[in-house]
């Protein structure tokens, strides 16, 4: 499988109906139930995250790419999720389409340009009760073939790929009983850096993981 074929597939597959919480729950702490829309939710944050996909070449073979994911880890001055993994992201400003205010931010974030992202589509939205957010994450590929982002020190402390195959490396996931709203809980998380990967972000990576489960049970 390369990579290209999979960026294929997604651009097709994005248009039809998503899998949302069945792709998502691999890496839900709470159940269901906490992350059903709440009556009041035109009250509650709009933001929008870029899911972006860069190809990291293992030789000089086109073949041999594989598409990695680009996480940041959050400043420890930010008021919220201080020092976390997240995607590039933020909230929306007014009149800003989701797929605008994911390019924006990630441009302002890790210096990239928006003439170098090709959006492939968008996954499902997520609503964060810890934040009392409506997260809108955008999926994206960087089509230059040298990615050399800058974090903005103001948002990002740093910014590191994954690969996609240890993502779905069951030997990198793990659960911990962690307090979160007040409750403990079993929380799963991927150990693919020196802090964990869990929550909303591990969420939305978790429905990228099933496209990519489906689109290679069809090259079976």
């Amino acid at each position: 499988m390369t990579a290209l074929s999979f960026l294929d597939f997604l651009r097709t597959r994005l248009l039809k109906p998503l899998p949302g919480y069945e792709g998502q729950r691999l890496m839900a702490p709470f159940a269901k139930t906490i992350y059903e829309l709440p009556t009041d939710i035109d009250t509650y944050k709009q933001s929008a995250v870029l899911a972006l996909l860069v190809e990291k070449h293992q030789n000089v073979s086109k073949a041999a790419s594989e598409l990695e994911l680009v996480f940041t880890v959050r400043s420890s001055e930010l008021r919220n999720h201080s020092g976390q993994i997240s995607f590039p992201g933020g909230r929306s400003e007014e009149g800003e389409t989701v797929r605008e205010t994911a390019l924006r931010e990630t441009c302002e974030e890790i210096s990239v340009s928006k003439t170098q992202i090709e959006i492939l589509g968008e996954l499902s939205s997520l609503y964060v009760p810890v934040s009392k957010s409506m997260i809108y994450p955008v999926l994206g590929y960087f089509t230059s073939a040298e990615f050399s982002p800058r974090p903005n020190a103001s948002e990002v402390e740093e910014i590191f790929t994954v690969p996609l195959h240890a993502l779905l490396d069951p030997n990198n996931m793990d659960k911990k009983p962690w307090v979160v709203l007040g409750r403990e809980v079993m929380v799963p998380f991927w150990n693919v850096h020196s802090t964990p990967l869990w929550g909303a972000t591990a969420m939305m990576v978790a429905e990228v993981l099933h496209l990519y489960e489906e689109f290679a049970g069809l090259q079976q």
